[in-house]
């Protein structure tokens, strides 16, 4: 279940992006039967476009963008999952994109992946990139029509410099686990262009959306 899907470039020509915002927060409170937070709100609102101009600038736009997925069997929710096709093997492929507005963070001396966020209340978080990991690894344990080869991931900090976020970096695990900060957008746009390509994208997230979920392993347990 996602609360909005569209294709990137159907993002760009909306008058009002704001709108989207409102069209997740009513999905939101229809299925959960709670009120979405400001400070979600303008996430919406900000990190959206944001992420759209960026595929759009790297030549993606008929990539498929499903926000506010909610990972099966669980209330938890991804951003963003951008589904599309490879560039070069030609099947599908995604790309789980968890967008942060933090401007500084730093590693905790609590746990090995807790960071603490600069300006935000109610203790440590899980570092971005971790929490990216731990998704992708979800999806494809649980989710039939995937394979893990297809699956991917990225922490997108993009109002934070890579000073700001200093030794996050150098906690990142594999290749799920990649952390963006906006002075590296042209990493990031590079790692999007080799994973997905300007094909409609609607197919896969068709595929995505109806795929029986054949659990694995046991749910995980982990913190969002």
């Amino acid at each position: 279940m996602t609360a909005l899907r569209l294709s990137v470039e159907n993002l760009l020509v909306s008058p009002n992006e704001a709108a989207f915002a409102e069209v997740i927060a009513e999905h939101v409170r229809v299925t959960t039967g709670r009120r979405a937070s400001p400070s979600e709100v303008k996430s919406w609102q900000r990190s959206l476009p944001v992420l759209a101009r960026d595929l759009a600038d790297a030549g993606l736009h008929r990539v498929e963008m499903l926000v506010e997925y909610k990972l099966p069997l669980t209330s938890k929710r991804v951003d963003v999952v951008l589904a599309g096709v490879h560039p070069r093997t030609g099947e599908d492929s995604y790309v789980v994109v968890e967008l942060k507005q933090w401007t500084r963070a730093e590693p905790s001396e609590l746990g090995e992946h807790l960071v603490i966020v600069d300006g935000l209340p109610g203790g440590e978080r899980l570092h971005p990139a971790e929490q990216v990991r731990r998704y992708c690894e979800y999806m494809c344990d649980f989710l039939g029509a995937l394979q893990p080869n297809t699956v991917h991931g990225a922490a997108y900090l993009h109002n934070a410099m890579d000073l700001d976020i200093d030794g996050l970096p150098e906690q990142v695990r594999d290749e799920r686990s990649r952390l963006f900060t906006k002075q590296r957008r042209g990493e990031f746009l590079r790692y999007l262009s080799e994973r997905l390509s300007d094909k409609p994208g609607a197919d896969a997230a068709d595929r995505l959306l109806s795929s029986a979920v054949a659990p694995s392993k046991q749910l995980m347990t982990y913190a969002a």
